[in-house]
Parts: structure tokens; C-alpha cells; sequence
């Protein structure tokens, strides 16, 4: 898969490289950065959002389901001891989604890669040079 580096910029702003792309990284001014960025945990929950997105959309279009309109939204709550995303919301819509196909739309975002390596945790390694 495609190797991401970040690197450290500025105060608390870091800077992700992934493929021909650039991410800026920041907190909020009130964490002390200056909110040249999302926070880790908002690109976190954006991954899982955008990931299940993509999933429904292929659904359907493999079903010839119209798209236009879709979005979604999320949300996530924080918890202590250890520090983690608690809960995750993720709210799917997509105007005119028929009754018989909200359970294969339900099913495809289920299997989206995100969602299926929070469920089935990841093996991570981490080394200190």
C-alpha cells in the first residue's frame, strides 16, 4: 500500500504525504495549535465516514441506484483512561434510497475497509529511531 510519511512543520502543525498528496495536520487554537488542520481524530472518523461513502456508493451504482445528493455525516464522542474514540455516528443519506435496498446499502458499508479493521483489530507495530 501506498507509504504515508509525516513530518513535524510548525507550533503543532505537521504536514502528511500520501501518493502525489498533501494533508496538513493541526489543533484547534484553543489545544494550542492554530488550526491550520483536522485534529488526528477528526481525520480518523473522516476516514471511517469517507470509507463507508464509497462502499455505498459502489452499491449503488452496481445497482443503478442515483447518488446525486448523497452525503454523509459523522460524529464521534472521546473517552479517558485510556485516551480513545469512544463512539463513532455515522449518519448515510441518500434521497429516494428504496425500502428493498437500505439493507444491501446497510451491508456494503458494514464491509467497508475502515469499519472492518476497527472491528478485527490491527496488528501495529511501532518502532522509536
Amino acid at each position: 500500500m501506498a507509504a504515508i510519511k509525516v513530518c513535524f512543520v510548525d507550533k503543532c502543525q505537521f504536514e502528511a504525504k500520501v501518493r502525489n498528496h498533501t494533508i496538513k495536520i493541526d489543533l484547534p487554537l484553543n489545544l494550542q495549535g492554530t488550526d491550520t488542520g483536522p485534529m488526528p481524530p477528526e481525520l480518523f472518523v473522516l476516514g471511517l465516514a469517507s470509507c463507508m461513502g464509497y462502499y455505498a456508493l459502489f452499491y449503488c451504482r452496481k445497482n443503478k441506484i442515483p447518488v446525486e445528493g448523497m452525503s454523509i455525516e459523522s460524529d464521534y464522542e472521546k473517552a479517558t483512561n485510556p485516551d480513545r474514540i469512544s463512539k463513532v455516528s455515522v449518519k448515510i443519506s441518500i434521497p429516494g434510497l428504496s425500502e428493498e435496498h437500505r439493507k444491501g446499502v446497510m451491508e456494503a458499508v458494514e464491509h467497508c475497509l475502515v469499519h472492518q479493521s476497527l472491528i478485527q483489530k490491527p496488528e501495529v507495530n511501532i518502532t522509536l529511531e
